[in-house]
């Protein structure tokens, strides 16, 4: 139980440190956070895993060239504004219409437990990365096995039946519509993560 605990501890963080990451532009002490030693030592983590190294390790690069701008700051809220606002990166029915039954559970979900997000809506990115951030620490709390697996099957239907449907379709547009390449990296990222998480959700976890 204490391996569950610790690894699902950690599932949180990662889908809530993405969730910053998408949800608004970063600031400059956010980006300020890319030189210092607890970003490093987050990316070392993260690289010592053989299918996140490349991924990781391209982040780390970009939020090198970020930091290396004149107003990076202006310049990388310029590249947020394109992709997100002006293209509306973050909204799934960019990419595919959930089916109704996918919809109600995200809906259903955003009732119970909520996110510190400003917008509600279920098809937001961002709220179902927090979404699967919420659900993972609550398993850590659940008073009985049958609350437990009730949760992860929630993560399992979230990430099965709507994340998988969107992520990589997100990936390839931000590769497309990004030539500065950090948020091209950033959900490449997401996506390596996300798939070693969907396997230990499919596979692993009880």
């Amino acid at each position: 139980m204490q391996d569950f605990i610790v690894t699902s501890q950690r599932r949180a963080e990662l889908y809530h440190w993405f969730t910053a990451l998408l949800s608004a532009p970063l600031t400059s002490e956010e980006l300020q956070e890319f030189s210092g030693y607890d970003m490093h030592a987050f990316l070392t983590s993260l690289a010592t895993l053989d299918p996140l190294h490349d991924a990781a390790e391209a982040f780390r690069q970009q939020a090198g060239l970020v930091l290396a701008l004149n107003e990076p700051e202006k310049q990388l809220n310029g590249h947020y504004q394109r992709l997100f606002v002006e293209q509306g990166l973050l909204d799934t029915s960019s990419f595919t219409q959930p089916s109704q039954e996918s919809l109600f559970l995200m809906s259903i979900l955003l009732h119970q437990h909520g996110t510190q997000l400003k917008d509600d809506d279920p098809l937001n990115v961002c709220n179902q990365l927090e979404m699967m951030a919420s659900l993972a620490l609550a398993a850590t709390q659940a008073q009985t096995d049958e609350q437990r697996i009730g949760l992860l099957d929630q993560q399992r239907e979230l990430a099965n039946e709507l994340m998988l449907t969107w992520l990589p379709e997100l990936v390839e547009a931000c590769a497309k519509n990004d030539p500065f390449g950090f948020y091209q990296s950033a959900t490449q990222l997401l996506l390596a993560v996300f798939s070693m998480d969907i396997h230990y959700l499919n596979n692993v976890a009880p």
